[in-house]
């Protein structure tokens, strides 16, 4: 009986939160900047930013910023907004010759994750 008990409460406490066990809609992501395919010169700011929102709750945001000519991660920002909607905005100055892909990446609570990725450049 005790061994039935203890069985019992493991598999309750590894249940799903009830708020989360339906919640299937993954955040929204709006990059307002910068638009795929947007060509920058030399030294001029990349401006990064863009809303997030979610039915229920935003876990969390990453921003990367990858030089594609070389794989190499220039920008890897971690955002903790705890809400339903959050605005993010960050810079990069853009150098020459370097291509660049943004992505940012949003979680919600129930681990529903959405992409949006924009491929740009500096001449």
């Amino acid at each position: 009986m005790k061994k039935w008990l203890c069985v019992l409460i493991i598999l309750s406490a590894c249940s799903k939160d009830p708020e989360t066990a339906s919640d299937t809609q993954a955040p929204s992501i709006t990059l307002n900047n910068p638009a795929n395919g947007q060509v920058f010169t030399p030294g001029q700011t990349i401006p990064i930013s863009g809303t997030i929102t979610d039915n229920n709750y935003i876990a969390e945001v990453h921003i990367h910023v990858t030089n594609t000519n070389t794989g190499s991660l220039l920008m890897d920002v971690h955002l903790y907004p705890a809400g339903n909607t959050m605005n993010f905005n960050q810079s990069l100055t853009a150098a020459a010759g370097i291509n660049y892909r943004v992505q940012v990446i949003a979680k919600d609570k129930a681990v529903n994750e959405s992409r949006q990725t924009a491929d740009i450049s500096c001449n």
